[in-house]
């Protein structure tokens, strides 16, 4: 008999203890709760918590996060713009737009756009060497070719009735004034061309309208240019100085983007050789 009081009461002991071991852990886990699960937003039976709502903001533009979070007015208004979507949302759910042709097509189409963009931030993000760079400015070192000019543009202010002469005597005046490194001012104040005028102007090779560049790039220092039509203007310059190179740590970012996409037009070009690709321009 005293066996089984004793027996009893340690069974009582220990459900007690047990039972007290449950609500200390509640209270723990209470307590160890991240304020960020904390509850912003109820809709119906469901909750925005504060750590949703940090996501969302974290994905935004810079500038946008920061406007955002400097004020409680533009939170509010953030939260409130953030509900609409979210009813909006289950609004449509309701109705089976999620089960509409067209929009099945979207979705799927918009699917195939992030799958797209994240291989290639994952193939662009590759880390490029310092020796890549070096090696890529070496046998590319045309591209950073420089040169320092004064470029005068003239264009007709009325192309339809503009006289050959006015414009070639107007073209070998401005050639002259170069030649003598006068002003061009007076021409500037034309009324039947507009002149623009860009003084110790540098023109990287790469980067510069390919014809343009060739006439520039045979120049010798102080000579004048003959004019060099383009599109409805005239182009003459004069050669200051150079050819140069832009210098290799300027240049460095540049090279850095070019073998980026080098690399991954090179992957793209081997995905489509292995993909078998058969086009019938008869068929198009």
């Amino acid at each position: 008999m005293l066996k089984s009081i004793i027996l009893a009461s340690m069974i009582i002991l220990l459900s007690a203890c047990n039972d007290f071991n449950h609500l200390e852990n509640q209270k723990n886990e209470k307590s160890e709760k991240s304020p960020n699960d904390k509850i912003v937003v109820k809709i119906g039976s469901d909750y925005i918590t504060r750590q949703q709502l940090l996501d969302s903001i974290s994905k935004l533009p810079l500038k946008q996060k920061i406007l955002i979070q400097s004020s409680p007015k533009k939170m509010n208004k953030y939260i409130e713009s953030y509900i609409n979507k979210e009813v909006l949302y289950r609004e449509a759910l309701t109705r089976g737009f999620s089960e509409r042709e067209n929009i099945k097509k979207s979705i799927e189409e918009y699917r195939k756009k992030v799958l797209i963009k994240s291989l290639t931030d994952e193939i662009l993000k590759r880390e490029i060497s310092d020796k890549e760079i070096e090696q890529y400015y070496g046998a590319n070192r045309e591209k950073y070719k420089t040169a320092l000019v004064t470029q005068v543009s003239v264009t007709p202010r009325d192309k339809e009735n503009d006289n050959p002469r006015d414009l070639e005597s107007v073209l070998n005046n401005i050639r002259a004034q170069l030649e003598k490194d006068s002003s061009l001012e007076e021409f500037t104040k034309s009324n039947l061309y507009s002149v623009k005028i860009r003084e110790s102007f540098e023109i990287n090779k790469d980067k510069y309208n390919k014809i343009l560049a060739d006439t520039v790039f045979n120049m010798k220092i102080g000579e004048v240019s003959e004019p060099v039509k383009l599109n409805n203007s005239y182009v003459i310059f004069k050669f200051l100085n150079g050819p140069g190179y832009i210098p290799f740590k300027n240049a460095k970012n540049n090279i850095k983007f070019a073998i980026r996409n080098n690399n991954f037009n090179n992957y793209l070009n081997n995905l489509k050789d292995l993909a078998g690709i058969e086009i019938y321009i008869d068929n198009i």
